[in-house]
C-alpha cells in the first residue's frame, strides 16, 4: 500500500512540475507580444516566480524530498545566469535541510523576492557587489538570511516584492527583519518541526 501511494505521489509531483513548465512557456510566449512597460514588468515578475517554483518542484519530482539546501544551489545558479555580464557575485552557506513541501515552496518564493530586490536595487550604474545567502535550522527554527554589500538608501522601505516576502513569512507564522548593515540584510525565521528538518554536513558548491 505504501509503495502504491508513493508511486501516486511521484506521478502527482511530475504532473505539477509539468504544469509549472507549461505556465512558464505560456508567460514567455505572451511576453513576446507585449510592449507596455508596466505589463512587461508584471509578466517578467510572474515568469521569474514560476521559474523559482519550477526549480523546487523539479527537485521534489526527482528525489521526493524537499532538500532546500540543494534547491539553494540551483537557485544561485539561476541568479548567476540572470546577472551574467554584471559584476555581482553570490555566496551560499547552507547544509542539506529537508522540510515539508509546503514550507519549501513558500521559502523558494521568499528567497526569490529578496534576491530579486537586491539584484535590481543594490548595485546601480554597474556597481560591483556581492549577495550572500545562508540557511540554517536549529531548535525548531528555520532561518534564511539574504545580505548584500550594495547601496542601502531607502531600500529598507516596503516595495511590492518585499511586501510579498513579508506577508509569506507571516503566513508561515514567522518573523521578517530587514536592516541596513554595510548594505542591506534581511532575516526570515519560520517555525518548523524539529524532527522534520534534517541538517547534514555541507555539500560543495
Amino acid at each position: 500500500m505504501r509503495e502504491t501511494s508513493g508511486l501516486h505521489l511521484a506521478e502527482l509531483r511530475r504532473r505539477i512540475l509539468g504544469n509549472f513548465e507549461l505556465l512558464q512557456a505560456l508567460v514567455s510566449i505572451r511576453l513576446r507580444g507585449v510592449e507596455d512597460p508596466e505589463s512587461r514588468r508584471h509578466l517578467n515578475w510572474l515568469s521569474d516566480v514560476v521559474a523559482a517554483l519550477t526549480l523546487i518542484n523539479r527537485r521534489l519530482a526527482a528525489s521526493g524530498m524537499s532538500d532546500v539546501g540543494g534547491y539553494l544551489i540551483e537557485s544561485v545558479g539561476f541568479w548567476r545566469r540572470v546577472c551574467e555580464g554584471r559584476e555581482i557575485s553570490f555566496a551560499l552557506d547552507s547544509s542539506l535541510i529537508e522540510i515539508p513541501e509546503e514550507l519549501a515552496s513558500v521559502l523558494a518564493l521568499v528567497l526569490h523576492e529578496l534576491v530579486a530586490e537586491a539584484v535590481a536595487n543594490a548595485f546601480p550604474d554597474g556597481r560591483r557587489g556581492r549577495i550572500a545567502i545562508s540557511l540554517s535550522a536549529t531548535y525548531g527554527v528555520l532561518e534564511l538570511i539574504v545580505s548584500d554589500d550594495g547601496v542601502a538608501g531607502d531600500r529598507a522601505e516596503a516595495t511590492e516584492g518585499l511586501a510579498l516576502a513579508r506577508g509569506l513569512a507571516e503566513h508561515l507564522g514567522g518573523a521578517f527583519e530587514r536592516r541596513r548593515e554595510n548594505g542591506v540584510t534581511t532575516v526570515v525565521r519560520a517555525p518548523i518541526d524539529p524532527t522534520a528538518a534534517v541538517a547534514r554536513p555541507e555539500r560543495p558548491h
